[in-house]
């Protein structure tokens, strides 16, 4: 019916505010989730493409333990035959670690280019200059000392040139080096490599005689597959051989609970566009509910009104998507700052120069705007179709079924927070059952928001009424247009919720971090090889720099550890080789296992591991853990469960005797410090440093600056979640905004009246005012029963599937007062425009056409 077309298009032109909010909100929600894609993408992609750089065409590793390999095995593989007279497995020798230079993180690779060669992987030799400079390049890597490749980009971030020296920093080693040539890539995948001979790479990571692995590429199919069984047969019992892409999906799976999060997060906004396009699609209904009522009377079908209201929601939803992903393009770029940022912090060294945006993000953004504005108008558009003419006519009507659908509501409300423990209960360790779970607990917030803003607003008008009939008119309208104000205020009280929730967890997790650091850091000042990498064998103290540290005066008494990864069934495992003195043993919290019976048992060669690792493997008090050591696997009783925070994929620790013993491995990382009595750590601290004045520079630090900066760390971390947290209270706000926006100007004629009976203009903003702050006030006492629930899913349930740790529930007033600001400061903004309009226009045209 061109009529019912001619009208739809009229209403859009005629309301662009009402448009443009609601494609804002649900821009928003698309924009957030196409920025969390590019971040963790792009982060994602810049390892991929270091990895390639590293692994070249290299389809297998053979990996060792913290020491590495000892070099004459790849002698020995290399000079026989695997079966002779058959084809054999390419071979190429790799060092690797990582160094700093200037103030950048760097991974440095020792390879052999003729070897390397074979495999595709990088030299350093094949930049775009010409052969004579590639074979003059090629000549000083073998006789010039500290000869060096990089990306061009990064030595012209550093201001090394072509032929300068400049100097790398190895655990706190300096050593010489120079450029010798530049891999001019316009990619990102050298951006933190630093290519070098091999055996320079052994001589600079202390590794003389060893190797970090050896890369192997066998071809494709059954042959490859024999390859790879005689290869194994060959090789010791302390070294094992791994597909390379397993080992670069090992890495990336590191860090999949903290992306799962983020898009998590992410969802959250959009689930909240959900509701505002529905409240926008509602009122747009409602403000054409005496023109469609005509069209109806005069013949328009009930599919005719179906589609229109439909086809309006999905342009809406392509837009929105359309908008969004412009959106999320500029949000991404800042947001891969944040999250390349805390992949660093935690997992590993990326640089992330490419900005990546997944094809089948693309997809999903703008089939879930459509699909999201389409969903959100299919119940309006079914009520509109279905309402006989005459009835579409009276706004009675209209919110007479509103107080209905409110009432049925309080039930869904119940079903669904009870269909989110349920889910909690039954499924086990499942972490998308847990978000699930949240979710569903907030579209319980959602559902029974209309049912408390009708009862609120009922005993406000009646209790308010005694002392102002303006006041009884006040809170009275908001409960008889809940058609208009129940699904605003549901969007808000949502989106609130989640903030109040969010808010508590990391609180909680703050304060929870704080009391471990307190109980964990006994030892007065602590003493480490620089570098970046946890676990990295080339951290280590200098036995002479070590003796004269602990030559100083004050110290009382001290511990000594080892931090490297080692291998396992389970993948790689972080470790810790301890030696402790009586009073350190008590800054382990235990989860389970007995402290009287864990620390004889250690001794004897039992493992204490950390809570992440025995919630990722399942592993209890007493059952074996298996390691792969220098003379094989071994397995290891597990005595005690200690609480972790420090490292989300867990740690195992040992003693130290045990641990020389079984790797053969007499490096140490770190110690910590205890002072004689009396003696002061600043002072202690400054005499250490002297003591290793002019060798090798060892980070000192007290406990109170080692408690700082695991402080500053985790402040890093939670930024990303605060900031898509306010992404979808802005969604909610301008949700809001724009409900009650239409709702206020729509009652402009209403306020015209009551202004010629006595009201003022300033009494009439004042009313304005007060129904909106009431309505944000509604909002927030709506979240806070299911914020606090939101709170538990999320610390309860999600931390602890997605990373193994048990968070105490902390309460503070802030958490509060924030969701309290949020709800007041939207309420009130959503009723600027409409009371300044009211205060300042005319009222004898509302009068007249009244």
């Amino acid at each position: 019916m061109p009529a019912l077309w001619a009208a739809s298009f009229r209403h859009l032109l005629r309301h662009p505010a009402q448009l443009a909010l609601a494609l804002v909100g649900l821009s928003l929600g698309v924009a957030t989730i196409i920025a969390v894609d590019i971040a963790t993408a792009s982060s994602r992609r810049a390892f991929e493409l270091s990895m390639d750089a590293v692994n070249g065409a290299a389809t297998h590793q053979i990996v060792g333990g913290p020491q590495g390999i000892d070099e004459r095995l790849y002698a020995e593989l290399r000079t026989h035959d695997l079966v002779p007279g058959e084809l054999q497995p390419d071979l190429a020798p790799v060092v690797e670690g990582y160094v700093t230079v200037g103030d950048r993180e760097m991974q440095l690779i020792g390879v052999d280019p003729l070897a390397s060669a074979e495999l595709g992987v990088p030299g350093g030799l094949q930049g775009d200059e010409g052969q004579n400079e590639r074979v003059a390049a090629l000549g000083k890597w073998f006789t010039e000392r500290g000869a060096v490749v990089m990306a061009a980009g990064v030595a012209k971030q550093l201001g090394v040139a072509r032929g300068k020296h400049f100097d790398i920093d190895v655990g706190g080693v300096q050593y010489p080096a120079v450029l010798i040539s530049e891999i001019r890539d316009d990619g990102a995948a050298y951006d933190t490599l630093l290519l070098t001979d091999i055996a320079q790479a052994q001589e600079w990571l202390g590794r003389v005689g060893k190797l970090s692995r050896i890369d192997v590429r066998v071809p494709a199919g059954s042959v490859g597959e024999a390859m790879v069984a005689r290869l194994r047969q060959r090789l010791p019992v302390d070294v094992q051989l791994h597909d390379a892409r397993g080992r670069t999906r090992e890495s990336l799976d590191m860090t999949r609970a903290f992306t799962t999060n983020l898009k998590a997060m992410s969802l959250l906004a959009l689930l909240v566009s959900t509701l505002l396009i529905y409240g926008a699609i509602s009122f747009a209904v409602v403000q054409r509910r005496r023109v469609i009522g005509i069209l109806r009377a005069l013949g328009a079908t009930r599919s005719e009104v179906l589609a229109i209201v439909l086809t309006e929601a999905a342009a809406l939803g392509v837009v929105g998507a359309a908008i969004g992903l412009g959106l999320g393009l500029l949000i991404g770029h800042e947001l891969i700052t944040l999250v390349s940022r805390t992949i660093n912090d935690l997992y590993f060294v990326v640089a992330v120069r490419e900005t990546t945006l997944p094809v089948s993000s693309v997809v999903k953004a703008l089939l879930g705007g459509f699909f999201t504005a389409l969903a959100a108008a299919l119940l309006p558009a079914l009520e509109v179709a279905g309402s006989a003419p005459q009835l579409g006519l009276r706004r009675s009507v209209l919110e007479e079924r509103a107080v209905h659908i409110a009432r049925r509501l309080i039930i869904v409300s119940a079903v669904l927070a009870a269909s989110a423990g349920i889910v909690v209960l039954v499924s086990g360790r499942s972490l998308f059952a847990g978000f699930a779970a949240l979710f569903l607990l907030l579209l319980s917030v959602a559902a029974v928001t209309p049912a408390v803003l009708r009862g609120l607003a009922r005993a406000a008008a009646n209790f308010a009424g005694r002392a102002s009939p303006i006041a009884r008119l006040a809170f009275g309208d908001i409960a008889a247009s809940l058609s208009r104000t129940g699904v605003a205020v549901a969007a808000l009280g949502m989106a609130v919720a989640a903030m109040i929730g969010v808010s508590i967890m990391v609180e909680s997790f703050r304060e929870s971090l704080r009391e471990w650091l307190g109980n964990t850091i006994q030892a007065d000042a602590y003493v480490t090889a620089p570098g970046p990498g946890a676990g990295r064998p080339e951290r280590r103290i200098e036995p002479g720099v070590m003796a004269r540290v602990l030559a100083t005066a004050g110290i009382g008494d001290h511990s000594e550890s080892r931090q490297v990864i080692v291998e396992s069934p389970n993948g790689p495992v972080p470790l810790t080789a301890l030696q402790l003195p009586r009073t350190g043993q008590s800054a382990l919290q235990f989860v389970a296992g007995d402290a009287a019976h864990a620390w004889p048992d250690f001794k004897e060669g039992a493992v204490i591991i950390a809570e992440p690792l025995a919630w990722r493997l399942q592993l209890r008090v007493g059952d074996k853990l298996p390691l792969s050591t220098a003379s094989g696997v071994q397995t290891f009783r597990v005595a005690a469960i200690y609480r972790e925070y420090g490292n989300d994929r867990g740690n195992v620790l040992m003693s130290l005797a045990q641990y020389r013993r079984l790797w053969h491995d007499d490096e140490i990382t770190a110690m910590g410090i205890y002072l004689a009595p009396g003696a002061q750590p600043a002072a202690v601290i400054a005499q250490m440093r002297a003591a290793v004045r002019g060798g090798q520079a060892l980070l000192f630090a007290s406990n109170a600056d080692i408690r700082a900066l695991s402080m500053s760390i985790f402040e890093r971390t939670f930024v990303i979640t605060r900031v898509l947290n306010w992404l979808a209270a802005g969604v909610a706000a301008v949700g809001l905004i724009s409900s009650l926006l239409a709702w206020e100007l729509e009652r402009s004629h209403e306020l015209a009246i009551v202004r010629s009976i006595g009201l003022t203009p300033f009494g009439a903003a004042a009313l304005i005012e007060a129904q909106t702050g009431f309505m944000g006030l509604v909002a927030l006492v709506a979240a806070i029963p299911a914020g606090l629930l939101t709170a538990i899913v999320l610390t309860d349930v999600i931390n602890r599937r997605a990373f193994g740790w048990q968070i105490d529930l902390h309460l503070t007033a802030t958490q509060f007062t924030d969701a309290l600001s949020l709800a007041l400061v939207a309420a009130l903004a959503a009723g600027l425009y409409p009371a300044w309009r009211t205060a300042t226009a005319s009222i004898a045209g509302d009068i007249r056409e009244e």
